[in-house]
């Protein structure tokens, strides 16, 4: 009988002991499913900050590619010379001109306001074609140094000077790939104001393309 009882007592603790293991088991909570790549980075990658290179600079200033901060641009700015007088003087190549699409920026002081007169029909959202277009552009400078580092006059091939528009004027023929550039640039003051034919290279060249430019400086 001792031998027995020993035996049920021993089964009796061994099943109180798995009994007590089992519900221990059965209590704890189930471990939940590993974080997702998307939880793990929100929890370790911070909020980015703003840069001078991205695309918002610190105030929400948008910039362009190389730095400049784009400031608003009224139609308004580009409504000289009005497109009868750009037909007028450039002929059957303005047959086709359109309003302008107008940007303006600044730079370390340099300011600089572009008026693109598209010479054909744009889709909507789409931006002009620049080698098919009037480009007037004008940078004002704050101070004379600043007019000295433009380095005028700019991006000239063989540049003439052209006698009685501002303080200095120039004019020159660009021939590039696909596109042939027809640039009158001058200064007066701190301004100065850049004039661009800018035609398809096998597009017949206008007649008196300097005097024409000439004259739309007269009226931007």
């Amino acid at each position: 009988m001792t031998s027995s009882t020993s035996r049920f007592g021993v089964v009796g603790s061994l099943a109180v002991a798995a009994g007590l293991v089992l519900g221990a088991c059965t209590a704890a909570p189930a471990p939940g499913p590993p974080p997702s790549a998307a939880q793990s980075e929100a929890v370790t990658t911070p909020a980015p900050t703003p840069t001078a290179t991205s695309g918002i600079a610190p105030g929400n200033d948008p910039l362009t590619h190389d730095g400049r901060t784009v400031l608003p641009a009224p139609r308004e700015d580009c409504a000289r010379p009005a497109l009868p007088d750009i037909q007028r003087l450039l002929g059957p190549v303005a047959d086709g001109v359109q309003e302008a699409d107008v940007q303006a920026s600044t730079k370390d002081g340099v300011a600089e306001r572009v008026c693109t007169f598209a010479l054909a029909p744009v889709s909507a959202g789409q931006a002009p074609d620049v080698g098919n277009a009037l480009i007037i552009a004008r940078t004002t400078a704050p101070d004379q140094a600043a007019l000295d580092r433009l380095g005028l006059p700019r991006l000239m091939m063989a540049p003439v000077s052209v006698p009685g528009l501002g303080t200095a004027a120039w004019y020159s023929v660009n021939r590039l790939s696909g596109t042939t550039e027809y640039v009158l640039e001058a200064v007066d003051g701190l301004s100065v104001l850049r004039v661009t034919l800018a035609l398809p290279s096998d597009a017949a060249e206008p007649e008196n393309v300097s005097g024409q430019l000439a004259e739309l400086a007269k009226l931007s």
